[in-house]
């Protein structure tokens, strides 16, 4: 299964594998608390507590807010791999 995540931060470990921090709406709450238009999120995950993913090789790391593509690993959608960078941002519309 593909999903689709904001990117946050990244890191490269000792081995130069790449790890990028995502925020997946549908798991861990909109981009910003605020984009909850005053209501309360009972699973919101701040920013310092999010997951890190290991990624692909990307043509480039992605900035922060812009949209990214992850497949899941296994059956349960618990592990996942980030596979590419769309394109889109978070206020790309405004």
């Amino acid at each position: 299964m593909i999903t689709y995540g904001y990117a946050k931060s990244y890191r490269y470990t000792s081995d130069s594998t790449l790890y990028i921090t995502v925020r997946i709406p549908s798991i861990h709450g909109p981009y910003n608390q605020s984009d909850a238009s005053g209501q309360t999120i009972r699973n919101y995950v701040r920013d310092e507590n999010l997951p890190e993913y290991p990624s692909l090789i990307l043509p480039r790391v992605p900035n922060e807010g812009e949209v990214v593509a992850l497949a899941s690993m296994n059956s349960s959608n618990s592990d996942f791999l980030v596979i590419g960078i769309t394109g889109g941002s978070y206020g790309a519309g405004d």
